[in-house]
């Protein structure tokens, strides 16, 4: 199973609850019209001046370690 749009949104707010639930969280998908980009789908998670970045193949525990390491410190 990937991850969705939904997904990444519900996982960036989980992990940036854990720092500070008055942060916003920016998401930005990567363009899918990049000719030098294949495969899955991404995305640059940002809050509190820290950013992540996170593929559609992680597994939703995956993805939620990584944002609470990148954006959560």
């Amino acid at each position: 199973m990937s991850l969705s749009d939904a997904d990444v949104a519900a996982l960036a707010r989980e992990a940036v609850d854990h720092k500070d639930p008055r942060l916003d969280v920016h998401i930005a998908p990567v363009a899918q019209d990049d000719p030098y980009r294949f495969g899955a789908a991404a995305w640059t998670v940002s809050a509190g001046g820290a950013s992540s970045y996170i593929t559609a193949t992680m597994s939703w525990r995956e993805a939620l370690d990584k944002l609470i390491a990148d954006l959560g410190s």
